[in-house]
């Protein structure tokens, strides 16, 4: 297999949804044209004698292509053929499943993204960006430092975008990895459609061993479906524009995630005698409860914040060591539409909240 593990991998090979996604249907390409780049039929490239283009399922995929957008079947099946599977990739799926007897621990977790090298490197990121990351901040009503803190998080500010050819990524996934194959079958249609709408050769493409593009990682249909031309140049870049990558998380988390400007993204809590935190974590993960109604559960907060937000009762646990609690907001709710993940989500804030701190102590 021909993925190179960098440290972005290994750092999001904690959960395999590191990368923005949606589970939106496929939407209906802006052209349909069929003379759209594609790799043109060569001498195969697959693994173990493994040729796409002669399974039955990626046939009948190309069909479904082509009846849909009128897509050229030898184009697509000359892609398909030149596909090569990345056992590398389903491998790394298989050591991402849930590992029962797995201890999490948020402050391992935490000292990955929260040092000196990515604040610093976030510090120039703001530096060099600061007014596009204003003028999103104003538009989309996401604070500059959870931009910033995402942007870090994934790709340490566009350094490590990963190096996998996201076309067979997509196409070992959905047709050699049954368990996400329907998901990832989206996720192929998507892209095609993306590289056409942008004129990108379908092989040209690089990314996360999960299929995550450019600089804020999105799967292709958060590309497309939040993809934000923020420089004015004509197009979404976000493999090489930083704008259009700042423009495009703020757009996702206010659209997707529901982020709500001016609300704080996590608050102190602070336990009664007899708190009923299990009962308090089986709460529905988008936050629900005003602190009145968590009070039941022997929860309140030291904080002062208005009496109608809803919160949710957020863990973090440090494997054999006590957890570590706080009260996520909707807007901690938003960060985890990026990524499910408590850890992350407390992460992207922590570390955005660090690179504020540095930037603004700059001279």
């Amino acid at each position: 297999m021909h993925i190179k593990l960098t440290t972005a991998h290994i750092l999001m090979a904690a959960a395999l949804l590191t990368a923005c996604t949606t589970t939106s249907t496929v939407k209906n390409p802006t052209s349909q044209s069929s003379s759209t780049p594609a790799a043109k039929p060569s001498t195969p490239m697959a693994t173990n004698g493994n040729n796409y283009a002669e399974r039955a399922e990626v046939k009948a995929f190309v069909d479904e292509l082509n009846g849909k957008y009128n897509y050229s079947k030898t184009e697509l099946l000359g892609a398909f053929a030149n596909a090569e599977r990345m056992d590398t990739v389903l491998r790394q799926l298989e050591k991402d499943k849930p590992d029962p007897n797995f201890k999490k621990n948020w402050k391992v977790y935490r000292s990955r993204y929260i040092e000196p090298i990515r604040i610093k490197a976030g510090v120039a990121f703001w530096q060099k960006n600061a007014k596009t990351l204003t003028k999103a901040s104003k538009e989309y009503g996401v604070p500059e430092y959870i931009l910033a803190g995402i942007i870090g998080v994934e790709t340490i500010y566009g350094k490590y975008m990963g190096d996998s050819n996201v076309f067979d990524v997509l196409t070992t996934i959905a047709f050699d990895y049954p368990r996400r194959s329907a998901e990832y079958k989206n996720y192929l249609e998507e892209y095609i459609i993306l590289t056409r709408e942008n004129k990108m050769p379908l092989r040209s493409v690089k990314g996360s061993y999960a299929g995550a593009i450019g600089i804020p990682q999105f799967m292709p249909d958060s590309w497309r479906d939040y993809g934000v031309d923020f420089d004015g140049d004509g197009k979404v870049d976000l493999r090489n524009s930083a704008a259009d990558a700042i423009g495009s998380v703020a757009r996702f988390l206010k659209e997707k995630g529901g982020w709500q400007r001016g609300l704080d993204v996590v608050y102190n809590v602070k336990f009664t005698d007899k708190p009923d935190i299990a009962a308090a974590l089986k709460l529905p993960i988008e936050p629900s409860q005003t602190l009145t109604q968590l009070k039941k559960y022997g929860i309140t907060s030291p904080d002062v914040f208005p009496v109608d937000v809803k919160l949710s009762l957020i863990d973090l646990p440090n494997g054999d060591n006590p957890a570590q609690y706080v009260l996520g907001s909707k807007n901690f709710y938003a960060i985890t539409r990026y990524n499910k993940s408590y850890m992350y989500a407390m992460s992207v804030y922590e570390l955005g909240a660090a690179v504020k701190k540095a930037y603004d102590a700059t001279p």
